[in-house]
């Protein structure tokens, strides 16, 4: 049987697909804010939206008053409205400067001869560096 050496895809350079595609995932990668670290997909922006919206009427909250909310990390956090609130609104600034300098990087990525390999795209780091 031959042998032969294959490269890892991941040490490859990207094509601007892969590039497209790691911007994305890093856009709604989990967000810190002041009370931790919170998901910030399209689902969470939703659940959040409405349980901030609705608070007043929600029969799920603790007997203080406050909401249980679930980090990133999966760690409880009890939040007053005004909490959720600022929490919400981290999330939506932190978002959406990340995605500002994400879409800013990959227009330079593109614009590369060479685009970066594929490992370094995975590292949200490396975008934001």
């Amino acid at each position: 049987m031959k042998r032969s050496l294959q490269l890892n895809p991941d040490n490859r350079p990207a094509t601007w697909q892969q590039v497209r595609e790691w911007r994305d995932i890093h856009e709604v990668s989990p967000v810190d804010t002041q009370f931790g670290v919170f998901d910030c997909g399209p689902m969470a922006d939703k659940r959040l939206y409405e349980q901030l919206d609705l608070f007043d009427y929600l029969t799920t909250l603790n007997e203080d008053g406050t909401l249980s909310w679930k980090r990133a990390d999966n760690t409880w956090v009890n939040l007053t409205k005004a909490e959720l609130a600022t929490v919400y609104h981290e999330i939506r600034v932190n978002r959406a400067q990340r995605a500002g300098l994400l879409h800013i990087k990959a227009a330079a990525y593109e614009a590369m001869g060479t685009k970066p390999n594929v490992v370094d795209l995975k590292s949200l780091s490396y975008w934001l560096n």
